[in-house]
């Protein structure tokens, strides 16, 4: 009888696991997507102006964003996943169901509270490091795009805005 309340806990366990991780990586693609979007609207359009670049630096740039996009979407994706796969639960009476079977709901979330914390790990990774080292690196690829699409239409008799800064180039006589 024993063994039997051990198997039916472990089937418990990766049922929910399996149902916030399908949910999981569906929002944070969601989320992921929508803040990617907005900072390509802001930061990477300046790099599709440019002619000098090209698919591969596009790539590297958006690349760039997406650990620092993660460390937001992370977070947002596990509270969403779990408002979702518990609200259809509580829906479906699954909820009662796991109740009803003398399981407490405490000891039902342990794995999707274990998961949390695993995430909550990553997100400090990406919060902490990877996010603000990758944020750095992308600024500095498009500052060096930028700066030297400058320098190749800096041209005699023209004004050229850069930012708050505007340049005007004139011929020196003398």
């Amino acid at each position: 009888m024993r063994r039997s309340v051990r198997e039916s806990m472990k089937t418990l366990h990766l049922y929910l696991l399996r149902q916030v991780m399908a949910t999981l990586v569906v929002t944070v693609s969601v989320f992921a997507f929508v803040l990617l979007l907005g900072n390509v609207l802001k930061d990477v359009l300046d790099l599709l102006a440019s002619p000098r670049t090209t698919a591969g630096l596009l790539f590297q740039a958006l690349g760039l964003l997406i650990p620092f996009v993660l460390s937001f979407a992370l977070p947002i994706g596990m509270l969403t996943a779990s408002l979702l796969t518990f609200g259809r639960l509580s829906a479906d009476q699954e909820l009662t169901a796991i109740r009803a079977g003398g399981i407490s709901l405490a000891s039902a979330i342990v794995p999707v509270v274990a998961l949390s914390l695993v995430l909550c790990g990553v997100c400090f990774w990406f919060i902490g490091d990877l996010g603000p080292r990758s944020r750095v690196a992308f600024k500095e690829l498009r500052d060096s795009v930028l700066r030297s699409q400058a320098t190749l239409s800096l041209g005699e008799g023209r004004y050229l805005e850069m930012g708050s800064v505007t340049l005007y180039a004139r011929k020196v006589h003398g």
